[in-house]
């Protein structure tokens, strides 16, 4: 029976189990376990795991000075994830995409071709207790804004995410694939974006190869993914190459049938700013962009753009989608996602799912249930 495979990167593997009613195990008695460990077999008739994702997190930035006041939340950010904790602690495992660098200094920043936007990020190291308080057990840092700040901001924040417990993913060669345990089950993952250092979401090769790496490791995998056009207007999938500011920024479309079809379980993405449809395809399930999520300074978060899904699945124990829920947030400025009660993420999704792949076999209620 096929092993489950859950792509989102670093060679890190947590013996951690946890049980769904059960509080997330500790990482500070985490044991690393190596490579050659032999792969778990529990029953896979009995076992399921539950998995949360979310699209971009950027809980403020230091950057640039301002004499309009600060670009940080209040209280540290403590609050930012108030209304979604108990979701992420809840859940077997759950990810996030991490736009801009964990960095105090100057590094290398990036040049800017229009200095007056200044969509370069960068947030205290210590906002990383945020991430670890709210419930992620890893984030992927494969995208553009890694690289706001140059090798010292790439550097700090890979030291950042693993000094508290979070495996980073998707540099390529040096923090690629993360493995995971939970429940007995080893789950890999991985995430691809673009721009230089990353594990590039226009190179199919370069997934197979990640993805087949990971399947001989690992019982499930899940890929992440930073790609697509961005702006409100981008909400549909295009079945066919973006572009953005001249950059090739993939064919999102075919590299999550290319996962699936490499050995993934599930695929989830980022990039646009805007949420998109989601898909079942070979029983795997396929999100094309969970949006933005926690961006209360310095990015759009006004109409679609600041919807703000929590994408929660439950996977059996050979990656097949059993069920999930889209839950419901809407940003707010200097605040972070607050729940929605009128569910407009998850009727967003619902109605672009049906226009753009009418023939999945994937149902999505008006409040965001997942079934098929």
């Amino acid at each position: 029976m096929k092993f489950l495979t859950i792509i989102f990167a670093g060679v890190l593997l947590w013996s951690c189990g946890h049980s769904a009613a059960s509080q997330k195990p500790s990482r500070d008695t985490a044991e690393i376990i190596t490579a050659a460990d032999s792969i778990a077999d529990p029953s896979r008739d009995t076992v399921s795991l539950t998995i949360a994702f979310v699209g971009d997190v950027m809980m403020g930035t230091t950057f640039p000075d301002s004499i309009h006041g600060s670009h940080l939340p209040p209280n540290g950010g403590r609050n930012l994830f108030a209304d979604a904790d108990s979701i992420l602690r809840s859940v077997d495992i759950a990810g996030g995409n991490l736009e801009g660098s964990f960095l105090n200094g100057p590094g290398q920043r990036r040049k800017m071709r229009n200095p007056k936007t200044y969509y370069i990020f960068r947030m205290p190291p210590e906002y990383v207790d945020n991430l670890v308080n709210a419930g992620f057990d890893f984030m992927g840092i494969a995208n553009n804004h890694i690289n706001d700040f140059g090798h010292p901001g790439r550097k700090s924040t890979m030291a950042t995410l693993r000094g508290a417990g979070l495996p980073p993913v998707g540099l390529k060669g040096v923090c690629e694939t993360a493995i995971i345990e939970r429940k007995g089950l080893k789950i890999g993952v991985t995430q691809f974006g673009h721009g230089a250092n990353n594990l590039d979401v226009t190179n199919l090769a370069e997934l197979r190869r990640v993805v087949k790496e990971l399947r001989e490791k690992a019982d499930i995998v899940v890929v992440s993914f930073h790609g697509g056009a961005e702006g409100k207007d981008q909400t549909h999938v295009p079945h066919r190459q973006e572009s953005f500011v001249g950059e090739n920024r993939g064919n999102v479309e075919a590299f999550a049938h290319a996962a699936v079809d490499a050995g993934a379980d599930v695929v989830f993405g980022h990039g646009p700013h805007v949420p998109r449809a989601a898909e079942l395809y070979k029983d795997r399930i396929i999100f094309y962009s969970l949006g933005n999520f926690c961006t209360p300074y310095r990015v759009s978060i006004a109409d679609v753009s600041g919807y703000a899904p929590l994408a929660e699945v439950r996977v059996d124990g050979s990656g097949r989608f059993l069920d999930g829920k889209i839950h419901s947030f809407i940003q707010q400025r200097g605040i972070g996602p607050r729940r929605d009660r009128a569910n407009n993420a998850a009727r967003l999704m619902k109605r672009l799912s049906a226009e753009d792949f009418p023939s999945s076999p994937l149902v999505i209620s008006a409040d965001g249930r997942l079934t098929r």
